[in-house]
């Protein structure tokens, strides 16, 4: 399955530069990763999620929910990123008589 067949099915469009690679696991499981791509030949991992298989879910559903999910991971991870960085424009001694 191509990523444009992935975000057609209605998993989240990635950034340029990133990709979802689908695995099988050692315990035969699927996993769903965010990766960023590194070169020709070589990628990060960003984030990664196990696939929830249900009887009664068609298995592209399930693949479609857990690209779903382990972006929503993703973008709550940018959110608590940015919020701490916020935050560190107050680091460092607040002298009561305006100094620092």
């Amino acid at each position: 399955m191509s990523m444009a067949e992935l975000v057609a099915a209605g998993a989240p469009e990635l950034p340029e530069g990133y990709f979802y690679r689908i695995r099988e696991t050692s315990i035969s499981n699927l996993m769903v990763e965010i990766r960023q791509q590194k070169g020709r030949w070589r990628s990060k991992l960003i984030a990664d999620t196990y696939v929830i298989h249900k009887s009664d879910v068609p298995a592209e559903e399930s693949i479609v929910r857990a690209c779903e999910r382990v972006f929503d991971e993703v973008q709550g991870a940018d959110e608590e990123r940015a919020a701490y960085r916020a935050t560190t424009a107050f680091l460092g001694d607040h002298d009561p008589r305006g100094g620092r």
